[in-house]
């Protein structure tokens, strides 16, 4: 009867508060097998391997707290290994990174990573051994030797707390070691990887701190209360891992989340993601709302209706408009809603007193444990007749305790539990939830790194190397420093021409003025821009009186280089900014103002060159595409300057052009005053380099301008944000500017303004 009337109660709605799904694909299976036919055999940077081996014994000294004992050990010394390693590790992810795109392989960054774990977690038991190797010796030196007995005691007390510590010191090292990585992932190359793949192909932020890498018992006790919240064991006990998430499963099925095939949903992504379905746990029914529960931000959305009345208090002081304000109040309701469905089922459960208990003993249970387990210790608080048992256990554990062997600090707790009052007990419950959340999620993370790390076959024998190198099934990961300098051949190339406007008629005024126009040209032009040429990996071709023509290569087998156009738009956007810069100054000081026409080509080959003695020549048709590309018409110049201050290219064809038949000649027709136009070829280019994504801009006429944006990274690490439009090319009469019609071409700008950019940082802000 109670279950018929419950159907008539409306269910929490889920719909409005914005929950995550959390949700990546990883798999290995397009990778070639090592060769032993069952392993990826990997080889990594031995600068790693070495400077991985210092920094771990070091962390290992340092978290067994026994620097005593090594005469050598400075802290200072472990900080200096720790910046190096950081600093190699960066370059070995940073090469994994670069081979993934060079292959079109996103599977070899994943490769690089696991393996890089793989070697992070074999190093802390290797070392861990080590210690206790150094250990012992010392002890039986100080015996043979007769040594004062108060050290030979000191040695030996130490070595039994570091063997009995043993799994505190493991998961202390092995927690600052991943932290140290997980900075390097997400502070150093998250950018870069943001640059060249999917958003689904870039593992989580999380996915390296996890304290379940660092223990060989996920049940354990003292590793759960420490890292999580205790759980029960037995299958009897209401809160194991297993009866918790049933719980939680049966009560969200019972929203419209669970009421509106979210299991079809998440079956058609599986089937869609055929490779991939191994991410998802087995048993698809007892896991249907694994995404939505392993991100842990949810559990805030779904239940924590006490920040959501903070947040209204705050709106509503700053006078809100009422439509967000209804919608807070509306969250609010369905929070409470679902966090009082939940606190009542998992009190009927007897689950609630053992969450409660949980957490209220963490700041007394180390008194007592052990010899005690803290299970023990929490069904004292929560069951009568566990209390009477261990009650008398104590009596006989006084006897090698003493007196500090008290209850008092237990019943103390008992009271604090039974004290707290039900919006206490319900932030508990939400804490809890926050806890399972972590857990669920890193089991589900940790499974799926084992099983990439037992497929990996870490090399180091030399001729197995030779043997896997040789049959092309090894992925190696080295720093620059340690691939074999060679001089690779080059296979394509970029061309960036920049020409002044005007620079005849800025000579002859300052001419008039007895200026010098040369000097004024080359602190203002040519010497800033030499300046900068590193950071993008070019070179100067030639400079003319009024112009620069720059070249990027890419060379065979060098995936570190293949960001040719990328750069060459970087580098062309940081031109104009150099110029506006001086620009600036030069109105200050009454002098002329440069105005600039950009091109950059793309050639699918090598340039040719010949000798004038010691000078080397380039020749190349994309020197005079580029030149093509960044000139500009007179008669358009004045009819469109200063028209459109968000663009600054527009491309047009001569409506004669098709009474020219066969015609070589490129006629088409540009305004390009401080434009950067991009070729075809250079954008399909482009494409394959970075990551770029589509968004639409509403331009002030109501045009929806096609926009492609992306991030350029540069030589030196930093990234640089770019936006390409692309447009039509309209026919037009050129004697009157008559537009006659759209044509199938298209062209590229490389955007400066910084509207735009604006747009496009606040879109990625909002997501």
């Amino acid at each position: 009867m109670l279950s018929f009337l419950e159907s008539f109660k409306q269910q929490p709605s889920l719909k409005n508060l914005s929950l995550k799904r959390y949700q990546f694909f990883y798999s290995l299976d397009k990778l070639a097998l090592g060769v032993d036919n069952i392993h990826f055999d990997v080889h990594i940077s031995p600068q790693v391997c070495n400077t991985l081996k210092r920094t771990v014994y070091l962390l290992m000294i340092k978290h067994s707290e026994s620097e005593d004992f090594f005469n050598d050990y400075k802290r200072e010394s472990c900080e200096i290994e720790k910046e190096t390693l950081r600093r190699v590790c960066t370059g070995v992810l940073t090469d994994g990174i670069n081979r993934a795109k060079s292959a079109n392989e996103v599977q070899i960054d994943f490769l690089c990573q696991t393996a890089l774990a793989k070697l992070f977690l074999k190093e802390i038991k290797d070392q861990y051994k080590n210690l206790i190797a150094h250990c012992e010796p010392l002890l039986r030196m100080h015996q043979l030797s007769r040594h004062n007995q108060d050290e030979i005691f000191i040695i030996k007390d130490k070595l039994a707390d570091i063997k009995m510590h043993r799994n505190q010191i493991i998961r202390l090292v092995g927690k600052e070691l991943f932290g140290l990585l997980n900075d390097v992932q997400v502070k150093i190359l998250r950018n870069l990887r943001e640059t060249h793949f999917r958003p689904e192909d870039i593992l989580p932020d999380n996915y390296f701190i996890n304290p379940l890498l660092h223990t060989d018992n996920s049940a354990d006790d003292f590793f759960l209360i420490e890292e999580y919240v205790l759980f029960g064991q037995r299958s009897k006990d209401p809160d194991n891992f297993t009866n918790v998430k049933l719980t939680i499963n049966e009560l969200l099925g019972k929203t419209d989340m669970g009421q509106e095939n979210t299991d079809k949903v998440l079956f058609a992504e599986v089937s869609k993601n055929k490779y991939q379905k191994d991410n998802f746990l087995p048993d698809t029914n007892q896991n249907v709302f694994d995404p939505w529960i392993m991100e842990p931000s949810n559990i805030d959305r779904l239940f924590n209706y006490f920040d959501s009345q903070e947040l209204y208090k705050n709106l509503k002081k700053a006078k809100e408009s009422k439509d967000a304000l209804q919608k807070i109040r509306e969250q609010i309701k369905n929070q409470r809603k679902l966090l009082n469905l939940f606190f009542r089922k998992f009190k009927k459960h007897n689950l609630l007193k053992q969450i409660i208990a949980s957490f209220e003993m963490k700041e007394v249970y180390g008194v007592y444990c052990p010899p005690m387990q803290p299970r023990q210790i929490r069904e004292f608080l929560v069951d009568f007749w566990s209390r009477i048992y261990i009650t008398h256990q104590q009596k006989r554990l006084r006897s090698v305790y003493g007196e500090a062997f008290s209850l008092a600090p237990l019943k103390q707790t008992i009271k604090r539990i039974n004290s707290r009052s039900t919006t206490e007990k319900k932030q508990h419950l939400i804490t809890f939830l926050k806890k399972f959340s972590q857990y669920n999620r890193d089991l589900y993370n940790s499974r799926i790194l084992r099983d990439g790390m037992s497929s990996i076959n870490l090399v180091t024998e030399e001729n197995i190397i030779l043997l896997s190198r040789e049959n092309r099934s090894l992925y190696e990961f080295l720093l620059p420093e340690e691939r074999v300098k060679e001089e690779r051949p080059i296979v394509s190339h970029v061309i960036i021409k920049a020409d002044i406007r005007g620079s005849m008629e800025i000579n002859n005024i300052m001419i008039k003025r007895k200026l010098n126009p040369a000097s004024y040209f080359s602190l203002n032009f040519f010497d800033p821009i030499s300046a900068i040429l590193s950071e993008y990996d070019a070179a100067k071709v030639f400079i003319e009186g009024d112009a620069i023509i720059l070249s990027i290569f890419e060379n065979e087998n060098t995936p570190q280089s293949s960001y040719s156009v990328a750069r060459a738009c970087g580098l062309a956007i940081k031109i104009l900014q150099i110029v506006r810069s001086y620009n600036e100054k030069n109105k200050e000081n009454n002098l002329p103002i440069l105005e600039l026409g950009i091109g950059i080509c793309y050639s699918d080959g090598p340039p040719t060159f010949l000798f004038d003695g010691d000078s080397r020549i380039m020749i190349s048709s994309a020197i005079n595409l580029a030149d093509r590309l960044s000139s500009c018409d007179k008669k358009i110049r004045k009819r469109l300057k200063n028209q459109n201050p968000l663009f600054n290219l527009f491309e047009f064809k001569n409506a004669m052009e098709e009474e020219i038949a066969d015609s070589a000649e490129d006629t088409s027709l540009r305004y390009n005053v401080n434009g950067i136009e991009l070729s075809v070829d250079g954008f399909n280019k482009l494409v394959k380099e970075i990551n770029l994504k589509k968004v639409i801009y509403k331009a002030g006429s109501g045009e929806n301008v096609n926009l492609y944006a992306g991030k350029v990274p540069t030589v030196i690490g930093n990234y640089q944000q770019l936006a390409v439009r692309e447009a039509t090319v309209y026919a037009i009469k050129p004697e009157t500017m008559e537009v006659t019609g759209e044509t199938s071409k298209k062209y590229y700008e490389v955007c400066t303004n910084r509207e735009i950019y604006d747009f496009i940082s606040n879109l990625s802000t909002i997501k």
